[in-house]
């Protein structure tokens, strides 16, 4: 009786882009982040400088206004919708892109209109309040486009994996050149930002070509089942490889098998114990390292919101203590004040604001790492 096998076509996992694609899809990534960024900076620093709330303006000064920030935001709008396709079209097996791209569109469409809305009131002049709303209207626009971009993203990705045939999965159908293959054109590639299983120090070279986490391009802590946590898929593995292969692995793969019993035991839990696998723990670290980076625009974000309310804050502060100061004869004489009279910005009430930044800086960075050490997202 002959054992009907499954067809290739069926079941072959799907190829890398070509190397040519993936180098124009990364340098498009590249360069429009840079106009994305340098673009925001500039309309950041036309908000938060006042140049946005001048109750009188028109002529010359409004033309050039209006023309500079309507480059900027469209450099801006056109270059995060640019990143985002491109690199969902690179790292198309990625979900996190989604993800991000859903944090973006948040992020466009209710902090940078808060921001906006700060530094303008009702003194302003007409022109630079219309000029204003129609920064709120596209920065909300593209947000909600980023949301719904993220969404279907996710909700695609989801029912493409849902759907895709168990044999792929479980890696059964696959010859050992084709896996050979798959290795080759994964080595060459990028390291991805926050480290796919396979790229990380910990998944041993060894037993890639055969582990069905690596020939589907999907990280194991994503499947809940990895070397490190699953005793079938392990010894599967370990039976594939040689003698040599096999001694050496065999031993640390049996205790961090020993090491998940044990925490799945205290904790009266079935899932697999990814928390303690020193695999998702390096890939935590590098998780670390990319989100920390946006406590400091988060930081000077809410600064910005919340400037007023921190240079009121300085000023009762000063008030009181002057005057408490004051009942006791306290207070230095004041000196010369020609030292910062070329430099109006120079003065505690600004540094009381950069102080806050900092601290806010160093709240957010404490928070992200609670966030993925301890409750591990």
């Amino acid at each position: 009786m002959q054992v009907c096998r499954p067809s290739k076509k069926a079941t072959r996992p799907a190829r890398e882009l070509p190397e040519s694609i993936r180098k124009v899809l990364e340098n498009t990534v590249l360069v429009a982040s840079g106009a994305a960024v340098l673009s925001l900076v500039y309309i950041l620093f036309v908000i938060l400088s006042g140049k946005l709330a001048a109750s009188i303006i028109g002529g010359t000064d409004l033309n050039q206004m209006s023309r500079a920030l309507g480059i900027a935001k469209s450099v801006f709008l056109w270059g995060i919708g640019v990143i985002f396709i491109a690199a969902m079209i690179r790292h198309y097996r990625s979900e996190s892109i989604g993800f991000l791209a859903m944090l973006g569109g948040a992020i466009c469409w209710l902090i940078l209109p808060i921001v906006v809305r700060s530094r303008v009131d009702v003194s302003t002049s007409p022109q630079l309040l219309q000029l204003g709303q129609s920064l709120i209207s596209s920065f909300q626009s593209a947000g909600g486009a980023l949301i719904i971009l993220g969404i279907l993203r996710v909700a695609i990705g989801r029912i493409i994996v849902l759907a895709s045939p168990a044999q792929v999965a479980a890696g059964l159908s696959i010859s050992a050149p084709e896996a050979a293959a798959i290795a080759a054109e994964r080595a060459a590639e990028r390291p991805s930002l926050m480290r796919r299983c396979w790229e990380l120090h910990f998944c041993r070279s060894s037993l890639r070509s055969s582990c069905p986490r690596f020939l589907e391009g999907v990280s194991c802590w994503k499947r809940r089942s990895g070397c490190y946590c699953d005793e079938g898929l392990a010894t599967r593995l370990l039976n594939g490889v040689g003698a040599n292969s096999r001694a050496k692995v065999a031993a640390e793969l049996d205790a961090a098998h020993r090491r998940s019993r044990n925490r799945a035991s205290k904790q009266k839990k079935r899932q697999a114990p990814c928390g303690e696998c020193p695999l998702y723990l390096e890939h935590q670290k590098h998780k670390y390292r990319v989100v920390s980076w946006f406590a400091y625009p988060a930081a000077a974000a809410t600064t910005g919101i919340t400037v007023g309310y921190i240079r009121n804050g300085y000023r009762w502060i000063e008030f009181e203590v002057g005057n408490f100061l004051a009942q006791f004869q306290l207070l230095p004489k004041p000196l010369t004040e020609t030292v910062f009279e070329q430099a109006s910005w120079l003065s505690a009430e600004n540094g009381a604001v950069l102080l806050m930044g900092v601290l806010l800086v160093g709240v957010y960075l404490q928070v992200t790492e609670l966030a993925i050490f301890r409750a591990k997202l």
